[in-house]
């Protein structure tokens, strides 16, 4: 069904046809949730009410995934790990502590006056995090010590930052292959690398007097790296790249290879430490995140979607046992709260903290409704040529979520045993996630991706429509605009509230029969990560979780690139 086209009840779909959008550059006590009868508003993020200490000078250094650290931060709650902060607040306080201590004099400087873990702090409190300040204190005593360190050789300290997949450089830089672009400067996850790693140089002049970092130097760490990973040939061309780094900022030119709109997934294999064992006992921990888009004020308007996150929201805590102080909500309509906004940034930011500190028996959820859309391929990866994307609200500027990069964030840190179920809600979002196995109805069997990526958690996805199809909008039982895959979907779960479902086709069925029944084709899809018996597993958000079953983690063999298209013709909506 085209695009464009509405469904027998005259909705329009979660897809424009053939819009061409360009692909821009570049647990907290509180309910994470736009403020009730806050502001509406339709306008752009630039206008948008930002948290207490944002505008602070130190918060508007750049965090490692390139962004500004205020917006590296919001909107999600700090993560506390075994007794310990982790995560993008971690990462704040410890890019502090570094700045205090290799920026001589700053204490002169009035822009700094209250210190710039103090400003971190400050913005804690102004996103309404205040009661973990503790946490954060405690932290920057912690990472002091181990700065205040001796010299130490061979240390791969600048190795432990993390990427902006949430993985630490040595995890991501483990899986990739140094690759050469233009000018023979090496792009993809090294390139990034080292051009974070020379960041962090001249940020922070003094970084010679800090022990883990005085032997070799940030980027000589990154290149010492190359060669223990066994890509020695590549030094020259990733030295290259650092001294053309070092130059462009000191010119104040543009820094030679980081591109946001590309991401290189890391491919490698390693034997899954355990495979088949029982199934954790649930530890009581739930996360979830729920996204909207409605794109007010635009060509590319919806209207369900932000219904959808309340629908889902109202269904977790009721059925499943969610506490509200536990989700992260982020909408496009009904306030001006740029913490809640659905922006490139908010979004990755808060998978971040989704996946963050996930341990076995843990549960997650995360649900996007809004546009989808797709992009050709640049390797044979998919069987239809087109990679798969979700469109935040502010993709104008920022550009959209390509879904091997969603994977990556989503699905690759989770340990065996821990469950996360995903919803998505938007056009073309069949094989969205990228999950190994996909559900053949007719055959009543897994079907495997032509170049599987093999994860040990338990991950489960049911998206809105087929890869060549649109999700619609709908009317709900209730006479409100909303997605009709969520409306079935949860009408379903809502008429089994006392029991489960039945297995996972058993649900897959169910709700294709009511969107045929309401007038709808499309056809929602299945995937998992884990090849589990489905007839032995009845659906629940929250229970029957499935050990890793894969033998090997990782992708075994590399996509083949394709030659550039004489014809590109962008995105597809």
């Amino acid at each position: 069904m085209g695009c464009a086209q509405s469904d027998g009840a005259g909705e329009p779909a979660r897809a424009p046809l053939n819009q061409q959008a360009p692909y821009a550059q570049n647990s907290g006590a509180k309910s994470v949730a736009p403020p009730a009868g806050s502001k509406a508003r339709s306008a752009g993020v630039a206008d948008l009410k930002r948290p207490k200490g944002y505008n602070s000078a130190f918060l508007q250094r750049h965090a490692p995934n390139g962004e500004i650290w205020a917006d590296y931060l919001a909107p999600t709650p700090p993560v506390i790990a075994d007794g310990k902060l982790k995560g993008n607040w971690s990462d704040a306080v410890y890019a502090g502590v570094v700045f205090e201590m290799t920026n001589a004099g700053w204490e002169q400087d009035p822009k700094f006056k209250e210190g710039p873990v103090g400003y971190v702090i400050t913005y804690l409190e102004g996103c309404g995090y205040g009661q973990h300040t503790q946490a954060l204190e405690q932290a920057e005593e912690r990472y002091r010590e181990n700065l205040e360190q001796p010299a130490q050789e061979g240390s791969r300290a600048f190795l432990k930052h993390r990427a902006r997949n949430g993985q630490t450089w040595k995890e991501y830089l483990q899986s990739a292959k140094a690759e050469l672009g233009k000018q023979g400067f090496v792009h993809g996850a090294w390139g990034e690398c080292i051009t974070s790693a020379v960041i962090f140089e001249h940020e922070n002049p003094g970084w010679d007097g800090l022990g883990p970092y005085s032997a070799d130097g940030p980027a000589g760490q990154v290149l010492a790296f190359l060669e223990d990973m066994g890509q020695g040939n590549m030094v020259d061309a990733l030295n290259k790249t650092e001294e053309a780094t070092h130059e462009a900022i000191n010119r104040g030119s543009k820094i030679p290879v980081f591109d946001a709109t590309y991401y290189q997934p890391p491919v490698n294999v390693v034997q899954a430490p355990e495979v088949g064992l029982a199934p954790p006992r649930v530890s009581g921990r739930k996360k979830a995140l729920l996204i909207g888009c409605n794109y007010p004020g635009t060509d590319a308007q919806l209207n369900g979607c932000i219904n959808d996150v309340q629908r889902w929201s109202g269904l977790l805590t009721q059925l499943y046992g969610f506490q509200r102080q536990d989700m992260v909500q982020l909408t496009d309509m009904g306030h001006g709260d740029y913490m809640y906004f659905p922006t490139r940034n908010n979004i990755l930011n808060a998978i971040r903290w989704l996946v963050d500190g996930a341990q076995p028996g843990d549960v997650l959820f995360f649900q996007f409704s809004g546009h989808g859309a797709q992009r050709e391929s640049d390797d044979d990866s998919e069987v239809d040529g087109m990679d798969e994307l979700l469109i935040p609200t502010d993709y104008k500027r920022a550009g959209m979520i390509v879904d091997h990069e969603l994977f990556d964030l989503l699905c690759v840190s989770l340990p065996s045993g821990c469950k996360l179920t995903v919803i998505l809600d938007c056009c073309h979002s069949g094989s969205a996630l990228d999950l190994p196995f996909l559900w053949n109805e007719h055959q009543q069997n897994w079907n495997i991706e032509r170049y599987p990526w093999h994860t040990a958690g338990d991950v489960q996805m049911f998206s809105g429509c087929e890869d060549s199809q649109c999700s619609m909008d709908a009317t709900t039982r209730q006479g409100l605009p909303g997605g009709a895959m969520t409306s079935a979907m949860c009408d379903v779960l809502e008429a089994h509230a006392h029991e489960p479902p039945g297995p996972y086709p058993a649900l897959l069925n169910a709700m294709t029969n009511v969107l045929q029944q309401r007038g709808f084709d499309q056809r929602p899809r299945l995937s998992s990560s884990q090849s589990f018996e489905v007839m032995k597993k009845p659906f629940s958000i929250v229970d029957f979780i499935v050990p890793n079953l894969n033998p090997q983690l990782g992708q075994v063999n590399r996509p083949r690139p394709k030659p550039m298209r004489s014809d590109p013709f962008g995105v597809f909506w």
